[in-house]
């Protein structure tokens, strides 16, 4: 009895799992011959790296390229692809091949981790998303490596074969680390090939393993394509409306706004300008490349950028922030308060009232964050030489939370106290408060309520 205290709940091993890994790259990242000067970076600039790779996020005070030798780079594409798919899934997927027995907690932990509905077939789910990482990082590794063959650059086959691998994964696992320029991959905003190729990288990591293997199945069905879409679930129904309309939009807007500004789309001929707006609405929902200068972006258009990365990608994905299904589900209560419908029905199926507390969770809880992240930074930055405005505090840190990677340029200037503060924000981003805050709480649902109170109406609006 006394060990069953010391058991960990799944949001509990997940968190440690992450810490464990950030501790670890942390360490390795300071050694001296992880920076090419041969110096350790000290300890707070390595973790903030190790935390911003393993969290997928993409925040960098020092340069990925220019400061990190090959050893670091390696340590940095490993912690972003176990941060990715998840260390307990790595080592379950191996458990498995080796044909191992895994435990309940270990499929209650997967459970969780990809926000699974039913206990089983956790074996199976973990194998596609070992499948499906390993098909689609190597397809992407091989476009980009003709990408950046054909990008005139004079790289080597062996140089263009290692950028296209680390790009690969950076993309699919939503990371947005680079390794081909000072301005990530502004030098590239005119290869149509390396930006489509990022773009569907991006695309696909943040759909979710489960819509994709909806999607996989959905073209290998030879019924008739109305049938076929009529078997695809609720789940990726949504986040495949959801995620093209927020492409749409995203492109649109930045086109609209950016259109004639001459530090980011005004430069660029007609068809590249919808390029960038594409590749820049896509970025947004958490992968932080950029083609374009985030700080010359008009301050509408940040507004914009910082709304985007707050919604972030989908559920059971690389992706961060409140997800797409979230915002679908909030979208689908406001209508049926404005029609005056008790139930929330989506796609002709009524969603219980859990799900749209939980959405209401997670956007408090993020949004929480994001503000005393924003407050935190208003006081600890003061002194800082990059001078940010109130718009780049709130681009910085919905950055950091959505796990996004963006920034206006005021990373590399942080102060030691910012970099707690956004590293925090990243960590706290991937996990998401909610998984954070139960894994804390060792009481929460201890002794679950089996009291029924009365109702009582309250004055709203």
């Amino acid at each position: 009895m006394k060990n069953a205290h010391w058991r960990l709940s799944a949001p509990q091993a997940i968190l440690l799992s992450f810490a464990a890994m950030i501790a670890v790259g942390t360490v390795l990242l300071n050694l001296p011959w992880a920076s090419q000067d041969g110096q350790s970076i000290g300890w707070l600039n390595a973790l903030f790296t190790a935390t911003s790779a393993n969290c997928v996020t993409g925040l960098v005070v020092v340069n990925t390229m220019q400061h990190w030798t090959l050893f670091g780079q390696l340590v940095i594409l490993a912690l972003i692809q176990l941060g990715g798919i998840g260390f307990i899934t790595v080592v379950t997927g191996t458990l498995i091949i080796f044909r191992r027995r895994i435990g309940l907690r270990q499929r209650m932990t997967i459970q969780t981790m990809f926000n699974a509905q039913a206990l089983g077939g956790m074996t199976r789910l973990v194998l596609q998303v070992l499948k499906y990482t390993a098909v689609i990082e190597g397809a992407g590794a091989v476009l980009l490596t003709i990408g950046f063959l054909q990008a005139d650059r004079g790289y080597t086959l062996g140089e263009a074969a290692w950028y296209g691998v680390f790009h690969a994964i950076s993309a699919f696992c939503n990371a947005g680390f680079d390794i081909v320029g000072v301005n990530s991959l502004t030098e590239f905003a005119g290869s149509w090939w390396l930006n489509l190729t990022l773009m569907a990288l991006i695309t696909l990591g943040g759909l979710g393993f489960v819509v994709l293997h909806e999607l996989k199945h959905l073209v290998e069905n030879r019924r008739p394509w109305r049938q076929r879409l009529r078997h695809l679930s609720v789940h990726t129904k949504l986040v495949c409306w959801t995620s093209l309309t927020l492409f749409a939009v995203g492109t649109l807007l930045v086109a609209l706004l950016e259109w004639g500004n001459p530090e980011t789309l005004g430069s660029l001929d007609t068809p590249h300008k919808w390029l960038a707006a594409a590749f820049e609405s896509v970025t947004l929902r958490t992968a932080g490349f950029l083609t374009v200068d985030q700080n010359g972006l008009g301050e509408l258009t940040k507004l914009v950028a910082a709304a985007l990365m707050f919604i972030g990608g989908s559920p059971a994905g690389t992706a961060g922030g409140i997800k797409t299904i979230t915002l679908a589900v909030l979208g689908a209560a406001v209508l049926s308060a404005l029609r005056g419908h008790a139930d929330l029905v989506i796609f002709n199926r009524r969603l219980p009232l859990a799900v749209l507390q939980k959405a209401l969770a997670i956007v408090g809880t993020l949004g929480l964050v994001v503000t005393v992240a924003v407050i935190g930074l208003h006081f600890s930055e003061t002194a800082n030489a990059f001078h940010p405005k109130l718009l780049d505090l709130i681009f910085e840190t919905t950055s950091a939370a959505g796990t996004v990677g963006l920034t206006t340029g005021m990373t590399p200037f942080l102060t030691p106290v910012g970099k707690v503060i956004i590293a925090l924000c990243m960590f706290i981003g991937r996990l998401s408060p909610l998984t954070i805050a139960v894994a804390l709480n060792t009481r929460l649902d201890a002794h679950p309520h089996t009291l029924t109170y009365p109702e009582e109406a309250v004055i709203v609006g």
